[in-house]
């Protein structure tokens, strides 16, 4: 067995915010899970059906006037965004933290993002008060049409908006980290918030991602890169990853942020620990086409958490894989595994909820985080949603039925993002 982490060096989660189509706690999202359903629909969000795709799993009953009282903010807030405010707060709520409760100067703040840019409907008054004979005509636009653009649009298009409305909230005047990516960027930021906690350069770090696929720009995007299935089946068992039948992503939205904060002082706080934030790994696949080139990305990823983590494949109780239900890509995550773990990789219990959640884009790999850190706790594995026929080539212990009792301390997070990055991320739990 490797050596494990001094306190010194250790990191801990003391508090989670969830918001996921599945449910805003981890026991609620675990129970979820483990009926084997996914709640993906027809979309209700807005009209979608002149799009190649047109359901998704939505966070249900969901009101942003309702669950964010400053109505200034909300006129900035573009989807995704509320959702990573409402789970900050519950964040920092779950860890028992006010104001007063540490250094401004002191504390942090990671997310990961992926941004289009200001609302779309922001434009529609100055575009149709232009229209021509069925054209819009760009000089009454310049003189009349641009007057009708909201001036709030310039400031809600910034990718770094959501930061820095979260870190005004909660006083977070420290070390900062925004993380642009399209699928990684949860694993990114709980990494880089390791890191800087790692090198005292925070006492306590609010880390994660939220995102929402559910837009007409990020289905028309994912759709042209492959990702999205176009299956006219059941919506529910649409998403089918590692499955002879699988035909792509589902897309999804949703929230996780985490408290973080070294051992010592969440001990001497007497906070409930949650969990462990134990290594980090990220590459790139180069160029994205190459199979070999982005398997050894992922082993390498994967090789560097366990490094980081004084770990070996042998401590290794739980993988959740990344799951996008793509040919190319599940043969390319499986084939990762097996470089990074090597024979190891065929006996560890592997599963993944992004059958039940969509794909979230970046809120994916930190949802992810807080499900398989419940999976540890409980010593419950839920299955795969979806898995009825495995594919034979992809050699790996899959998880089918739920499997209880298991003493697990230590699971392995795979993430994969647009168009060849992949991230890898190990938890644990103390037994």
């Amino acid at each position: 067995m490797s050596r494990p982490l001094d306190n010194s060096n250790r990191v801990v989660v003391t508090g989670q915010g969830l918001v996921t189509p599945l449910g805003r706690s981890a026991s609620e999202i675990h129970e979820r899970w483990m009926s084997g359903v996914s709640p993906a629909a027809t979309i209700t969000k807005f009209d979608a059906t002149n799009l190649p795709v047109s359901i998704a799993c939505e966070v249900p009953d969901f009101e942003p006037r309702q669950e964010i009282r400053n109505r200034k903010l909300l006129r900035l807030l573009v989807r995704g965004e509320d959702y990573g405010v409402v789970a900050s707060a519950a964040a920092f709520e779950d860890a028992g933290l006010s104001r007063d409760d540490y250094d401004p100067t002191r504390a942090g703040i990671a997310v990961g993002v992926r941004k289009e840019g200001f609302r779309n409907s922001n434009f529609n008054d100055a575009f149709e008060a232009c229209v021509r004979d069925g054209r819009i005509d760009r000089e009454l636009f310049i003189e009349d049409g641009m007057r009708r653009i909201p001036p709030q649009t310039i400031v809600e298009g910034l990718a770094n908006a959501g930061l820095y409305h979260i870190a005004h909230e909660h006083l977070l005047q420290g070390v900062n980290h925004n993380l642009l990516a399209l699928g990684t960027g949860g694993f990114q930021a709980i990494g880089e918030a390791m890191w800087s906690l790692r090198n005292d350069e925070a006492d306590l770090i609010l880390a994660g991602a939220f995102d929402s696929w559910i837009l007409w720009t990020c289905i028309a995007h994912e759709h042209y890169a492959g990702t999205l299935s176009t299956s006219t089946d059941s919506p529910p068992t649409v998403h089918r990853p590692f499955d002879v039948t699988r035909t792509g992503s589902v897309v999804g939205e949703g929230a996780a942020m985490f408290v973080l904060e070294p051992f010592v002082r969440a001990q001497s706080r007497g906070a409930n620990i949650l969990g462990e934030v134990l290594g980090f790994g990220t590459a790139t696949g180069v160029p994205s086409d190459d199979p070999n080139g982005c398997t050894r990305a992922l082993a390498s990823s994967i090789r560097r958490a366990l490094e980081v983590a004084n770990l070996t494949s042998q401590d290794i109780d739980l993988i959740h894989l990344h799951g996008d239900a793509t040919l190319t890509g599940d043969r390319v995550e499986v084939q990762g595994l097996h470089a990074g773990l090597g024979d190891r990789a065929r006996t560890i219990p592997a599963t993944t909820i992004k059958s039940a959640t969509g794909f979230m884009a970046n809120a994916s790999s930190s949802v992810e985080m807080a499900a398989l850190l419940e999976v540890l706790r409980r010593g419950v594995i839920p299955p795969i949603v979806n898995l009825t026929t495995p594919d034979p080539e992809l050699d790996l212990n899959f998880v089918r039925e739920p499997s209880e009792g298991k003493s697990m301390r230590h699971a392995l997070l795979i993430e994969r993002s647009w168009p060849s990055h992949y991230a890898a991320l190990i938890v644990g739990v103390e037994r």
